[in-house]
């Protein structure tokens, strides 16, 4: 009788185990399922990824996962061809990509506003000023190139009152303006913390608007979450996870951006945590469609291709509802 009743115990035992925070749904026991996951830009945008790997909750998930930087120039292609299958990109990269023919869907938005700021040298403070001038973008696809569009509009000036320079990597564009080789750009903590001890001026805050925006996303193709439904849901549980932490731990949070990014100044260091939880993330990492509407509206006039896509197709809700349900109570 006692052995009768030992067997639907353990497999009740085992049903709980796999439903239990931190173990990954339907992970095999044969190992951890080894994953490459890139991110676009070296930025406190992708904070909850390089959280999710030093922090071990990838692991926890039965994933064992190498973050990567790679420029959404190579990451769009990389999609596109099948070579990659998660990745970081923002909102703008994501619908270019779709627009390629990626079919690929927003599982977590990381960062939902446009929270860009647009500095400028003193003499070139002026929509006047600025004509004629050359502006950093990092490419022509991206969430920075979206913003300066609209950032322009506001200012009443077009794309053809400025010299639109492409530099490639945030870090570039930031360089640059520092080094006067534009004559202004967006950007965001940390660097506008060395762009106000310089003197730039910042014309524009379009973090106090908070227009939505996929600044920065997770993505995943539609066939990869197919095939392979149990990875995208660890993924994104450990990204949760991660956000999690990094709202709740200042000194891991700000350990991982001085490793990341370099950045020895614990001013600095706390202008740049502080900015990013008061200013920019959401109470929930739900992707919405709203915020992916507000880049294909950016982008649509100069990308036909974009302009007939439809938000609601590009997100998938699911997985960070399935991981929030996950989580211990707080």
């Amino acid at each position: 009788m006692i052995r009768r009743l030992q067997i639907p115990l353990l497999a009740a035992l085992g049903c709980a185990a796999l439903s239990a925070p931190g173990v990954v749904r339907g992970a095999a026991a044969a190992g951890p399922t080894q994953l490459t996951m890139s991110y676009s830009q070296k930025t406190v945008d992708f904070l909850p990824l390089w959280i999710a790997s030093d922090a071990g909750y990838f692991k926890q998930h039965g994933l064992d996962v190498t973050v990567r930087y790679l420029p959404a120039q190579e990451g769009i292609p990389a999609i596109v061809s099948g070579q990659e299958q998660i990745v970081g990109i923002g909102g703008a990269d994501g619908a270019s990509a779709d627009a390629q023919g990626a079919n690929v869907k927003l599982v977590v938005t990381l960062t939902p506003i446009y929270f860009f700021q647009f500095w400028a040298h003193p003499q070139y403070a002026s929509a006047g000023a600025l004509k004629g001038q050359r502006v950093g973008i990092t490419s022509t696809t991206g969430s920075l190139y979206a913003a300066t569009l609209l950032v322009l509009k506001q200012l009443g000036l077009t794309t053809s009152d400025v010299v639109l320079t492409p530099l490639g990597g945030v870090v570039n564009v930031n360089s640059s303006l520092m080094a006067g080789s534009v004559a202004a750009a967006l950007s965001h903590p940390p660097a506008t913390y060395q762009f106000k001890r310089a003197g730039l001026v910042d014309l524009v805050d379009m973090a106090k608007s908070r227009l939505p925006s996929v600044n920065a996303g997770v993505w995943a193709t539609q066939s990869y979450i197919e095939a392979h439904r149990d990875v995208v849901q660890g993924v994104v549980d450990a990204i949760v996870q991660a956000l999690q932490r990094e709202k709740s731990d200042r000194a891991f949070a700000e350990n991982e951006i001085s490793k990341q990014l370099g950045i020895k100044d614990k001013g600095e260091l706390d202008f740049t945590y502080d900015f990013y939880i008061n200013e920019v993330l959401a109470p929930e990492p739900v992707p919405q469609a709203e915020q992916l509407q507000s880049n294909i509206d950016a982008l649509s006039a100069k990308n036909p291709k974009v302009k007939g896509l439809d938000p609601a197709n590009m997100i998938d809700q699911s997985f960070v509802k399935n991981a929030e349900k996950a989580q211990p109570a707080k």
